[in-house]
């Protein structure tokens, strides 16, 4: 069994229940992701992604003060983390 392993998305903002949907919206745009679904709850999003047949969550968590590319299974692991570093790296620009 290997564990899933989730790197912490870079933000150019404090990300806040309000203002994740307009970031995330732009990280999906950016990275040319394929937004199936989005689902909120009282302190966090999680949207469904997909990226070349791997799909992922990003999730933001509100008392976390953080958001990350979650994949769904181990074959989702690689393209979560070369995401990841796209994203990150763009922002360090």
């Amino acid at each position: 069994m290997q564990f899933l392993i989730m790197k912490t998305l870079t933000t150019d903002i404090s990300l806040t229940m309000e203002n994740f949907p307009d970031w995330a919206e732009r990280l999906v745009r950016e990275l040319e992701l394929d937004l199936v679904e989005r689902e909120e709850g009282a302190d966090y999003h999680q949207w469904l992604v997909a990226f070349e047949g791997s799909r992922l969550l990003l999730c933001f968590q509100h008392y976390a003060d953080a958001a990350w590319l979650q994949p769904l299974g181990e074959q989702d692991q690689e393209a979560a983390d070369w995401l990841t570093a796209q994203w990150n790296r763009s922002l360090s620009r």
